[in-house]
């Protein structure tokens, strides 16, 4: 009997890591453990308390190798998720919750840790949101590797391919995602996830082209289906078509001698054809991701998140810790300079070390500066780690989520206490330390002429600037339609805080999202940007735009998009005129 042949079919999905896949479908099925009670005599109790807890130990050690190998082979925000993992495990609330059951109840720990942790999944999963739905994701992931020592089983071996092919899942745990094999794997597409779901993070670490969020994938494919992944446009084709093989290994091509070109001028400077430069910065969470932004072609860090030091464990990191890390970040970046944002804890990002109770509006209450302000101890040994490494390097000082000159005067009083400190102990630093401000509520960008009196330098943060600018919570998926970029009243504030940098002499730069997308490059530089600052990989697309322009068109460009009255109006004017003078750019490769 003949063979069905299947209709082509086309789905849409967020494009999470660049390029074009071509091949056979594999699905990966999570696995998860299927437990039954069983029931322990009295005198099995306490060995059951101690099998429990070599188990801990063992999944421990086993999360402690996937961190190393993440660090090794994907970077430091993939090695990130496993310390989060870490943190998961080492909860001793929850062990001391599972002994206490293993004891009253008299059941198995497989069964005690798969009920426990199905507790804690089921409150988190009813909870919307990337966020949740990712922490949900960690716990599944966690839980599944313990029940596996606790059966004696050891670590998890994923459903490894033996061929090259398409990986197709709901989703994937990170364990799963860090052991797929580079050689084999040559596109990823899964259910559901976002920009910032660790699917998402651990794909553009490993380079491999993925799309997320597609919906239903996984349900529409079989093991060893043909299927076409555009990484650059977030389109997927099932049962391809020949004339849509030939089109995408033609575009393909194109992607990778794109490719190649980024390499050859990624030390070349960014400056446009008619000879103004443009500072190429990155952003960092951790100093090893200094070595990516000098990879790629950054001149500086213009964003150092030094909250990430407090995330990552559960104690507070003492004075010397931090200016080890921010005296590690200044060395490898020498002699360009480190932005080190103060910590930006609160809103979405707690630490178990700094009290910081539920509230209604957590990006509206007591977060970043505000935090900074109430524990001057804290910010003061922050400081003077800071102060510390700019002794040896071109170290610059930043203060997140001011709002007008209250918290900045406040903020430079500790400052100047921190150096007195450091005074008395005879430590070095640099005493004109440039002193800035996160430009991200609405407010400062108003009072940028003003504030500009107390400042070295601005950087603009885009996220939250678009967030408070639009009444807009950006984790909310319900009201995520309303988060624009380029909404126009967002547009006027960046223009209202460069014009103001340029009348008082102030440095102005970028470091929010809006700073890495290739359709918003003519016009920060038509407003005036001094300075951009990204992802590290998206240095040397930015800088082919850059390069490939003069400032008087982006001027002109800047000029008309900001008598524009949608945003939507404007993001089709910004990608049509990219798309007239680059058609070559991955975004065009639908």
């Amino acid at each position: 009997m003949a063979s069905t042949v299947k209709k082509e079919q086309i789905l849409r999905g967020i494009p999470a890591s660049p390029g074009i896949a071509i091949g056979l479908v594999h699905r990966m099925v999570y696995d998860e453990p299927d437990v039954m009670p069983r029931k322990l005599a009295p005198s099995e109790v306490p060995n059951e308390l101690a099998r429990f807890d070599r188990a801990l130990d063992e999944t421990r050690a086993a999360i402690e190798r996937s961190r190393e190998r993440a660090l090794d082979v994907a970077g430091v925000a993939v090695g990130k998720i496993f310390d989060a993992h870490l943190l998961i495990l080492a909860d001793e609330i929850f062990h001391d919750q599972v002994r206490a059951r293993i004891t009253r109840e008299q059941f198995d720990a497989e069964y005690i840790v798969h009920d426990s942790f199905g507790q804690m999944i089921e409150v988190i999963s009813k909870t919307t949101g990337e966020v949740f739905r990712e922490r949900a994701m960690d716990l599944r992931d966690v839980k599944t590797r313990l029940l596996r020592y606790l059966r004696g089983e050891g670590d998890i071996i994923p459903d490894h391919p033996t061929h090259e092919i398409i990986l197709v899942a709901e989703d994937l745990t990170p364990t799963q995602a860090l052991n797929l094999d580079r050689e084999l794997v040559h596109g990823i597409a899964t259910d559901i996830g976002g920009l910032t779901s660790h699917t998402a993070i651990l794909a553009r670490s490993l380079d491999i082209p993925t799309i997320v969020g597609i919906g239903d994938v996984s349900s529409k494919v079989q093991d060893g289906d043909n299927i076409i992944l555009n990484g650059n446009s977030g389109k997927v084709i099932l049962h391809p078509t020949q004339a849509s093989f030939v089109e995408y290994k033609e575009k393909r091509e194109r992607f990778r001698s794109f490719q190649r070109y980024l390499e050859d001028i990624k030390d070349q400077p960014a400056m446009t054809l008619d000879g103004r430069e443009i500072h190429l910065w990155g952003n960092i969470e951790l100093p090893r991701e200094a070595e990516s932004v000098l990879s790629h072609g950054g001149t500086g860090v213009g964003l150092f998140r030094s909250e990430f030091l407090f995330l990552t464990r559960e104690t507070t990191p003492t004075e010397d810790e931090q200016f080890g890390m921010y005296d590690r970040a200044a060395e490898i970046m020498a002699p360009h300079p480190v932005v080190i944002r103060t910590f930006d804890l609160g809103g979405d990002k707690y630490h178990a070390g700094i009290n910081i109770h539920n509230e209604k509006n957590p990006f509206l209450g007591y977060r970043a500066i505000r935090v900074s302000l109430s524990r001057r101890d804290l910010f003061r040994a922050q400081l003077r780690a800071i102060l510390r490494a700019s002794a040896r390097g071109n170290v610059r000082v930043m203060f997140p989520f001011v709002s007008g000159f209250e918290e900045i005067r406040e903020a430079k009083a500790v400052l100047e206490e921190a150096k007195q400190e450091l005074n008395q102990r005879k430590l070095a630093f640099d005493p004109n330390i440039p002193v800035g401000i996160m430009v991200e509520i609405p407010s400062a960008a108003i009072m940028a002429d003003r504030l500009a009196e107390e400042c070295n330098f601005f950087s603009i943060g885009t996220n939250d600037l678009i967030q408070y600018t639009t009444a807009t919570d950006r984790a909310n998926e319900q009201v995520a339609s309303y988060y624009r970029s380029y909404h126009p009243a967002v547009l006027h504030l960046i223009e209202t805080t460069v014009k103001a940098g340029e009348r008082r002499g102030v440095h102005v730069g970028i470091c929010g999202e809006l700073g890495g997308s290739p359709a918003a490059t003519p016009l920060l530089v038509g407003m005036g940007m001094q300075e951009i600052s990204m992802t590290s990989a998206m240095i040397p697309e930015i800088k082919k735009i850059i390069r490939s322009m003069t400032y008087d068109e982006c001027r002109r460009i800047t000029r008309k998009a900001l008598k524009m009255d949608t945003s939507q109006e404007i993001m089709t004017y910004m990608r049509g005129e990219l798309k007239k003078r680059f058609a070559d750019l991955p975004i065009w490769f639908s």
